[in-house]
């Protein structure tokens, strides 16, 4: 019993001198930030902005659409590097695939509203992180889904976000262009997004379901779950020759020796 007492001591001891070990054991919190879910993406075409979302880290494929990337992106206020690659998932969207979690922020399930408080984030280098409060354009001859010039230049791929019923962080879309108007009341430029009509299309397309997990064992020491990629099966031996096909070349001939004949 008193070795028993004495090694509970001594790890308690211990925890105070790890500290981020020590406040999460005994503080209980659950709560995980997701104020800054977007990424950088380095393909084998350039760099591009992208997010963290529920479905994935989405970019718009504007330097690739498929093949190996780098992703940069922040867990908190924690920048991470991961090697991945792409997939194309959508007519407009492209996943990057990556073993580890990301923020994974909760997607709108309705379109933005003029009452709710939206912002445009991205990161230049995926630690420092750059936002700008903007608005939906609505006006005559103004259709889909616009936001008005903030008056500071929107990079395409940026992360637009809504805040939540609960004051949470909520994807919206992605900054895809500019758009102007050369006269009339709506005379201007603004900028076009993909929404939440381009969300819905993601989830509209099929995908395979229940999926065969395997362990992945990572140099780092962790260990992930990946879906098991199915090989081609192997065929065995020459396909057969057709009934009365002509014999290929090198095959005995009948009545030559190792070959048929009466």
């Amino acid at each position: 019993m008193r070795c028993n007492v004495i090694a509970g001591t001594a790890v308690l001891a211990a925890l105070p001198l790890l500290q981020g070990c020590s406040v999460w054991f005994f503080s209980g919190e659950e709560w995980v930030d997701r104020s800054q879910p977007v990424a950088l993406l380095e393909t084998t075409g350039g760099v591009e902005h992208a997010a963290t979302t529920e479905f994935g880290v989405l970019s718009l494929g504007a330097t690739a659409s498929e093949g190996p990337c780098r992703v940069r992106y922040l867990l908190g206020d924690t920048p991470l590097v991961e090697q991945g690659t792409l997939t194309k998932v959508s007519d407009r969207f492209v996943r990057a695939e990556i073993d580890l979690k990301t923020q994974m922020v909760r997607a709108l399930d309705r379109a933005p509203t003029e009452d709710d408080r939206l912002w445009v984030m991205w990161t230049v280098d995926g630690r420092d992180v750059e936002s700008v409060s903007v608005d939906l354009a609505r006006g005559d001859g103004l259709y889909g889904d616009l936001l008005e010039d903030p008056g500071v230049a929107l990079p395409g791929g940026a992360t637009l976000l809504c805040r939540g019923p609960d004051g949470e962080t909520m994807f919206a879309g992605m900054v895809a262009g500019i758009a102007t108007v050369d006269a009339g009341p709506a005379e201007g430029r603004y900028y076009v997004f993909a929404g939440v009509d381009r969300v819905r299309e993601l989830l509209a397309v099929p995908h395979r379901f229940p999926v065969d997990m395997a362990p992945k064992y990572r140099n780092d020491g962790i260990s992930v779950m990946k879906p098991v990629v199915e090989q081609p099966a192997a065929t065995s031996g020459a396909a057969a020759a057709a009934p009365g096909s002509a014999p290929q070349q090198g095959e005995p001939q009948p009545g030559e020796p190792g070959g048929g004949g009466n």
